[in-house]
This record gives C-alpha cells, sequence and structure tokens, in this order.
C-alpha cells in the first residue's frame, strides 16, 4: 500500500468515527475537518499516527477541534525567503504528487 493510500484511508475512517461519535453526519464532519486542517495535520502526522490504533488518532482530531486553531503553520529547509508558493517549480515524482513539501 502507498502512503497515499494509508493516508486517505486513516483520513477517511476519523472522519467516519468522528462523526458516528458525535452524531453528525459525514458531511458535517467533513465541514469540521476542512474547518481545522484536520486532513493536512493527519497527512504531516502519518509516520507516527499510522503506528497508533484508530482511538489514538481520533483523540488526535479531538485534540486539533478543541484547539480551534486559526491556520496551520508549515515551514520549509530552505534559506530562501519566498511569499507564494510557485507550484510550477514542482514535479510529481514525490509521495503525494505534485505540491509543496
Amino acid at each position: 500500500m502507498s502512503i497515499q493510500s494509508d493516508v486517505e484511508i486513516l483520513s477517511v475512517q476519523a472522519l467516519e468515527q468522528y462523526a458516528r461519535k458525535h452524531n453528525l453526519s459525514t458531511a458535517e464532519a467533513a465541514k469540521l475537518f476542512y474547518k481545522h486542517q484536520v486532513f493536512e495535520k493527519i497527512l504531516i502526522q502519518h509516520e507516527y499516527l499510522h503506528q497508533l490504533d484508530l482511538e489514538e488518532t481520533l483523540n488526535y482530531v479531538e485534540d486539533i477541534i478543541a484547539e480551534n486553531a486559526p491556520e496551520l503553520v508549515l515551514y520549509h529547509g530552505s534559506n530562501i525567503a519566498f511569499e507564494k508558493i510557485d507550484l510550477t517549480k514542482s514535479h510529481d515524482r514525490r509521495d503525494f504528487g505534485r505540491g509543496f513539501y
């Protein structure tokens, strides 16, 4: 199984479990996940989360939503300052395809 499919499965399982636990439709839970950038945070923490059981992942999701952080802060490892991401400088030969890593 690829890393991308593993992240997708973990994200869907977390979404369904969260919706069930809070008596929400999956659409309502998805809106919350998008608002709090849960999918992105699961992707970032995949190396750790995929080793845990689903209950621990759900606890992580609960913490993210309870934190109510306004945005996801990302850092890059270069010494170049930039204001805008230019995806034309990216290629799709990475684990998750074209993007900014």
